[in-house]
């Protein structure tokens, strides 16, 4: 669909394929799940190739899909317990390569635990719900799994995305929007409007917004909700009865929303304009590095970007700057690239991408430059690599900031 509202629609080959997820590759692909148990690649042409799951008769459901820091897709699988098959969490090539890690999926009962969503975290993992079992998981790109459980009983996981801030977001059916940290602390934040209205079907959709803000849908409650990192809610209900569902930020700095109505509608929603900034004051530090790809994997360390990937960095507090700071000034470095020419763009997380390069190179080149950068409202930076393919090692020094 474009932003001008024209929509072409590609079907795909397998009989009753029940699509689910939808994921942006490192290819320049789209990548998206059948619950006939395919996983599909299609071209921004339409053309159409399907990767059938190995295993039983059923396969697994493949349901939520996204890319990984490895430039793999990952995908999530509900157990089919009648053939004796387990949940598993999915990782597929662009070549078409798929490599299945079992989880645990069979709860006390017999019943199958549902895998819901799953994201890429800044800390290089993979992060996933478990809706049975009341718990986020996070899955290595070797396949290590370790879950973190939620508070709240029966919360009905979900949807999860990357936050601005170097968290995890997700979804309860309980009526709630979840936060976790990369070291598991769970923060939930009760939503008004669903709790007073009684429905049990809470959020069903959740991003991140241009603004650097995220959004959700709620789907019983005809509203779009908004929450900010330090967990500030505010709703913004339909004009008139709707049951918005899925929800994301589009390339022309809009919300787009998946609407079961009648009849069904892709709607956009127009964020609401942002207050003009204060006037900035400048404060120097002492030059201080504050990321470095080359090093282990973490928050701000490896793995390398990869090509036509974006990584967050949640920056405030780090280095002695602050969460009230609006801008940095740093030099940025780039080396080992393995591919090029290519470029990579440095912008405040959750907004749109600029169209200007922060620094350019070529294969096997190492570069440096200087540049004031725009943080998000809670000090994180976006950073876009595009090379063709391949990696490339990510240096950021800091040497003051804007507030």
């Amino acid at each position: 669909m474009t932003p001008s509202g024209v929509i072409t629609l590609f079907n795909p080959p397998s009989f009753s394929s029940f699509n689910n997820g939808i994921a942006l590759g490192a290819d320049g692909n789209l990548w998206f799940t059948e619950q006939a148990g395919i996983i599909g690649r299609i071209t921004p042409m339409g053309q159409i190739t399907e990767f059938p799951l190995p295993g039983t008769f059923p396969s697994p459901y493949p349901g939520a899909i996204a890319a990984g820091p490895d430039g793999n897709l990952w995908f999530t699988e509900t157990a089919v317990v009648d053939t004796g098959a387990v949940g598993r969490i999915g990782r597929i090539t662009t070549a078409g390569v798929i490599t299945e890690f079992p989880v645990t999926a069979i709860m006390s009962s017999g019943t199958a635990v549902t895998l819901s969503g799953i994201a890429a975290g800044p800390d290089g993992n993979l992060w996933f719900t478990k809706t049975g079992e009341n718990k986020i998981g996070r899955i290595t790109t070797a396949g290590v799994a370790t879950e973190f459980p939620v508070p709240t009983p029966g919360s009905g996981l979900s949807l999860i995305t990357a936050g601005p801030d170097g968290n995890l977001w997700f979804t309860e059916a309980a009526g709630q929007i979840g936060r976790i940290t990369t070291s598991g602390i769970v923060t939930e934040f009760p939503i008004p409007s669903v709790l007073a209205s009684g429905f049990t079907m809470g959020p069903s959709g959740i991003t991140v917004g241009p603004d650097g803000n995220i959004w959700f849908t709620e789907f019983l409650n005809s509203t779009v909700g908004r929450i900010t990192p330090s967990g500030v809610m505010t709703e913004f209900p339909f004009p008139s009865w709707r049951a918005p569902h899925g929800i994301a930020a589009g390339p022309d700095g809009n919300l787009w929303l998946a609407v079961q109505a009648a009849p069904d509608l892709i709607a956009r929603f127009e964020l609401p304009p942002l207050p003009p900034p204060p006037a900035s004051s400048f404060y120097t530090l002492t030059p201080c590095r504050v990321i470095d790809t080359r090093n282990p994997i973490g928050p701000y360390g490896g793995p390398a970007l990869s090509s036509d990937g974006t990584r967050v960095f949640a920056l405030a507090g780090q280095c002695g700057l602050p969460s009230s700071a609006t801008a940095v000034a740093v030099n940025i470095a780039v080396t080992q690239p393995t591919n090029g020419p290519g470029f990579l763009t440095l912008y405040p997380a959750g907004q749109p991408r600029s169209l200007a390069s922060s620094i350019n190179f070529r294969a096997g080149q190492t570069r440096a430059n200087n540049a004031i950068l725009a943080l998000s409202g809670s000090g994180a930076l976006s950073v876009y690599c595009f090379q063709g393919a391949g990696t490339t090692h990510l240096i950021l020094d800091v040497t003051g900031y804007f507030q």
